[in-house]
């Protein structure tokens, strides 16, 4: 059986942008004390010699946050030593090595769904609430749902997000256009896109034997987005943590509808064509084998390099009750135990700034948490016609609420759901019958 525990991260890999790098870097200003999205007043003003380690999962060379790191380095005479780390689960297992060694790195790129473990069981987090406040952080112009991620219930602030990788729903234009189906909505809106007529493009987008119309239970941000749009506010969990709520009946309600696209109206790929690591959703979607398809904001420039003869756009999720989107932060934190935490907090408060966020927009890495930078996305010669839809994704964000154990809670959850997509068992059946065994995980200490 197969699991897709790091799918909500694998479209953020692969999107390196050297040629839209490189022509940012000569377009930066100085920093000033007090900017939305706090430039730190003390950066610049660091000793030249300093030097702090940064550790993320994905290459840097080559990308916008290697442009906006180069920038940092330039104004505050701080090195930068970006550390080479594996990626996927040896990635995990570094991190959790690290975090535990005593002298871990002085930055490190965190999955959303540990920050809370780290923070509240294992301790290995450091709180940035003194350093908000001390470097007047304006932390007003930010996304409040997505700068806000990391508040813990003892009223800590344990990491820093920079920015969103928001789903959207891809569909291929031409094939909209061929069928006579009418095109999703441009704007996010309900009006002639609910699940219902979601399902029924679908229908219309589909030839047998041929091709799919849609996909959704792929990427497996589906589970909070769907459950959340058909009224559990929560979605996958409580608010506190403790309850699977992916197993309430709208949680079960959503799987199986994702699910019937499959096994009852025929309209999306089998499991079985699906295997993990390998994006074959874009690939379909590319060979013109997928009308539709849910995913990340980093999927946009696989596409642009891989899609040349026919036209694709975006669209909201479709709407049920909310219409609400789960898009993957970019988070990163300072370890307690790390040696250069002033400094490496001077760099995480660049990397949410309006010189950063210039970066990361025009370059369309992702949505700046920084709602100014976030201005910046807009339609271009290069598809999607429709890009700032991204950051309207970004005030429609549902983030899954934190757990003490999310890792071992999909250790058992996801694997289970594999009955459930091969049309072996009901999503009913499966969630009831392990919503015991998430819980006791989500409770342990």
């Amino acid at each position: 059986m197969r699991t897709r525990t790091l799918s909500r991260r694998h479209l953020v890999q692969g999107s390196a942008l050297a040629a839209g790098a490189a022509l940012m870097s000569d377009r930066l200003a100085a920093a000033s004390s007090g900017q939305p999205g706090g430039q730190s007043a003390r950066v610049g003003k660091a000793a030249a010699a300093k030097e702090i380690s940064f550790m993320n999962w994905d290459v840097v060379k080559g990308t916008p946050l290697e442009t906006a790191i180069n920038a940092f380095e330039k104004q505050a005479g701080i090195k930068v030593n970006i550390q080479p780390a594996p990626s996927g689960s040896e990635y995990d297992t570094k991190m959790r090595t690290e975090l535990a060694s005593g002298s871990p790195p002085d930055i490190i790129r965190i999955n959303d769904d540990y920050v809370r473990g780290f923070s509240l069981k294992e301790k290995a987090l450091l709180d940035l609430t003194s350093y908000i406040k001390s470097n007047k952080v304006d932390t007003a112009g930010f996304y409040q749902n997505v700068y806000g991620f990391p508040d813990q219930p003892n009223g800590t602030h344990t990491a820093w997000t920079i920015g969103v990788q928001p789903r959207l729903i891809y569909y291929n234009v031409d094939m909209f256009q061929s069928t006579g189906t009418p095109l999703p909505p441009s704007t996010w809106t309900s009006e002639g896109w609910t699940w219902d007529d979601f399902v029924n493009s679908a229908k219309k987008l589909t030839k047998e034997g041929d091709r799919w119309g849609g996909l959704i239970y792929y990427d497996t941000g589906y589970e909070q987005t769907f459950t959340v749009n058909n009224g559990d506010e929560d979605g996958t969990y409580s608010a506190d943590g403790k309850t699977f709520t992916m197993a309430s009946p709208k949680g079960i309600e959503a799987v199986q509808w994702a699910t019937d696209l499959t096994c009852v109206h025929k309209v999306q790929p089998p499991w079985s064509m699906l295997p993990d690591g390998q994006h074959t959703d874009q690939q379909l979607f590319s060979q013109g084998k997928l009308g539709m398809f849910f995913s990340t904001f980093g999927t946009v420039t696989w596409l642009r390099e891989n899609v040349k003869d026919f036209k694709w756009d975006v669209a909201p999720p479709p709407a049920k009750v909310n219409q609400k989107q789960e898009g993957s932060l970019i988070v990163f934190t300072i370890p307690k135990d790390a040696k250069n935490p002033d400094e490496a907090f001077q760099l995480l408060s660049f990397l949410s700034g309006p010189d950063a966020g210039k970066i990361f927009a025009e370059s369309g890495y992702f949505v700046p948490v920084l709602k100014s930078a976030a201005t910046l996305l807009k339609p271009g010669e290069e598809p999607p016609q429709h890009i700032d839809l991204f950051q309207t994704a970004a005030d429609h964000q549902t983030t899954i609420n934190f757990t003490a154990n999310t890792l071992r809670a999909r250790q058992i959850y996801r694997p289970e759901l594999d009955n459930v997509y091969n049309c072996e068992s009901s999503a009913k059946d499966v969630l009831t019958r392990v919503k015991p065994d998430v819980e006791a995980a989500l409770a342990a200490t």
